[in-house]
Order: structure tokens, then C-alpha cells, then sequence
């Protein structure tokens, strides 16, 4: 017995060695770099909240300087900041100081892109809370938010200001720089009345008019935010030619244009409400008119559109909407009355200009 049992323990290391060899030892290193980055993300969130790179414009600072200048425990912050420094954002130089790389530059207060603000509003509790129900999101099929907090992300901003004005900033600045690329890439010129349904605080609409000034446009949205924007109209000298309209384009849309523009409205919401506005405007336009829906299209293969797919599940959690394919938009547009006649790719990867007509 003593024999058969020692052959058995022979043959299972021989066995556990030719294991081995066609079975090698897991590699950690890519799995744990992804699940890490979430500190990373902290870390960015942390500096974009504290203002670190607009202490650091006009050169190297210590960290005890920064903690100083933001009320922070210097030895923590030290840590933060040396981790982005190994990730090439700050320059760490050895001896206590840090200062500015070109990857630090978007998080400076005024940069273009305003992504100091989407920095901030993805680090903040709202969005944190709402990743936290991850496993009974995707069992309920309600979006993270709702199951954290019990209203919408528009419902939050309602209650909270700061939450809403973060929100305002980064959009605007994000929503400037993309709408030089549509208005470039799209053929405008052929219209002379052009409604921006959802136009936040006016950017496209503005822009089509600077390029076009044949076309008058009105500027659609909730009452408070196109409030916001009749200063920027008066400023660019735009007030004769576009009208700020308030209302809810769940319920209706200005009627009589010859474009209505959709631009990063349907991602934010379920297909049966993305029909709902779509069918507002079929009903308000003319036989003639066309439909501009702005947004990305998404490509299902494997290891493409990986930016979007992330931005698709960041939706799932934020809004209960989502990045759709080609496919979708297409049925979408069937269900609402209209016809997909072609798609106008862009230079950004979430702003592809899709152009439909009344079917």
C-alpha cells in the first residue's frame, strides 16, 4: 500500500510538472493594470477638484506648497501626485516638486474641451454611487442612478447646483470644439431655418449661423438653459437671427424648419423615449425638411469603437440610454416615420452626422 501510494504521488508531480509546461503561470499584470486604473481615475478626479494644474502654471511647486494651498494632508497628496507623475501628467523632479506636462494641460480651468469639469463630474459621488450598483443594474435593467439615488441625473442636477453647473461647463466646453468639425463636415447651406432640438446652451446653433448667415435658427430647450443663452446671442451678435424657445421636446418641438438637429440628445434615453422625440419631430416638420441626428454610431466588432462601448456602459449607468449601431438608429427611425438616407462620418468619434427624411 505504502508502494501504490507512493507511485501515485510520483505520477501526479510528474503529471502537476507536464501541467506546467503546457499550462504556464497566469499573467496578472494586464488584468490588475485594468482594475487598478479606477485609482487612477480617482487620482485624476482628486487634482481636477483641488486645482492642482492651475497652481502649477506658472511653474514647479512643492508639495508642501500645494497642500498648503489647498488644505490637504501633504503626505497623501505627495502620493497622488507622484502616481500621475508616474503615468507622465505631472514631472515629479526627485527632490519635492512638481510641475506641469502637456498631459496636464486639459485639466487647467480654462482649457478647451472643459475637461477639468467632466473630470470632476465623473469623479463625483452622483456618478460613483451609480457605478456602485453595477451587478443590480444589469439585473433590474433600471439604470445605476435611479437605483442609487431614486431620480434621474437631470432630476440630481435640479436639486443640486453645484452638480448642474459642473455639468453646464463641461458640456459647453466639450460641445464648442466638436461643433467646428459638424459644421465643417455637414452641408448647411442649404437651409434657411434650422431648429436645435436639445441645444444645451447654444454652441451648434451658433456656429451654423457664423458659417451660414443666410439661415436663421432657434435654439430648443428647457426654459432655464435657453435663458442662459441669450446673452451669448447678444455677444455674437446673433439675437436678430436666433430664437431661444423653452419647452420639453418629450412633449413637442418648433414647428416649420428645414433641418431640426439632434445632437447627443438620443443617447440619453431609452429607445421608447428616443421615439417619443423623434415622432415631435416628424410632427413639426414640413414635408421637405430633414433630420440631423448627431451622435456615434457604434461599431459592434470585437476591439473596435472601444472608447464609445465604455461611453455606451457610462450611459447604462447615468441616463438608462445608450450608444446605438447603425442597425438601431435605422429601426428607430422606422418606428418614428422616417427614412435613414445616409451618414456623414466626422473627424469625432462620437458625432457622426446621420440624415433622414419623413419616410
Amino acid at each position: 500500500m505504502k508502494c501504490l501510494s507512493r507511485g501515485k504521488r510520483i505520477l501526479a508531480g510528474m503529471a502537476s510538472r507536464v501541467a506546467g509546461r503546457l499550462w504556464p503561470a497566469p499573467r496578472y499584470e494586464p488584468l490588475f493594470m485594468t482594475l487598478e486604473t479606477v485609482y487612477l481615475a480617482r487620482a485624476y478626479y482628486v487634482v481636477a477638484e483641488l486645482g492642482i494644474s492651475d497652481l502649477l502654471r506658472d511653474g514647479p511647486r512643492t508639495c508642501r506648497e500645494l497642500a498648503a494651498a489647498t488644505g490637504c494632508h501633504e503626505r497623501m497628496l505627495f502620493r497622488i501626485l507622484r502616481t500621475l507623475a508616474g503615468f507622465g501628467v505631472f514631472i515629479d523632479d526627485g527632490q519635492g516638486r512638481f510641475s506641469l506636462s502637456p498631459r496636464a494641460w486639459p485639466l487647467l480651468d480654462d482649457a478647451p474641451g472643459g475637461e477639468r469639469y467632466w473630470t470632476k463630474l465623473v469623479g463625483s459621488d452622483v456618478f460613483w454611487q451609480s457605478t456602485g450598483r453595477a451587478l443590480d443594474m444589469v439585473k433590474t435593467g433600471k439604470a445605476g442612478i435611479d437605483l442609487a439615488f431614486g431620480k434621474s441625473f437631470y432630476e440630481l442636477c435640479l436639486d443640486r447646483p453645484e452638480l448642474q453647473e459642473t455639468f453646464r461647463k463641461g458640456m459647453s466646453g466639450w460641445t464648442a470644439w466638436q461643433c467646428r468639425e459638424v459644421v465643417r463636415c455637414g452641408d448647411f447651406s442649404r437651409f434657411s431655418k434650422v431648429v436645435d432640438v436639445g441645444g444645451g446652451s447654444g454652441s451648434l446653433i451658433m456656429e451654423i449661423l457664423r458659417h451660414h448667415p443666410q439661415a436663421r435658427g432657434v435654439l430648443y430647450d428647457q426654459t432655464a438653459t435657453v435663458e442662459r443663452a441669450r446673452p451669448l446671442f447678444a455677444k455674437e451678435g446673433l439675437s436678430a437671427r436666433c430664437e431661444a424657445v423653452g419647452g420639453s421636446f418629450l412633449e413637442s418641438v418648433p414647428a416649420g424648419a428645414d433641418a431640426y438637429v439632434l445632437k447627443h440628445v438620443l443617447r440619453d434615453w431609452r429607445d421608447a423615449d428616443a421615439v417619443k422625440i423623434l415622432r415631435n419631430c416628424h410632427a413639426a416638420m414640413p414635408p421637405h425638411a430633414e433630420l440631423l441626428v448627431i451622435d456615434a454610431v457604434l461599431d459592434p466588432g470585437n476591439g473596435k469603437d472601444r472608447l464609445v462601448k465604455l461611453l455606451d456602459v457610462e450611459q447604462m449607468f447615468v441616463t438608462g440610454g445608450g450608444m446605438r449601431t447603425l442597425g438601431e438608429f435605422e429601426r428607430l427611425f422606422a418606428e418614428s416615420g422616417f427614412c435613414h438616407k445616409g451618414t456623414c462620418r466626422t473627424k469625432v468619434i462620437d458625432a457622426a452626422i446621420l440624415q433622414a427624411t419623413k419616410a
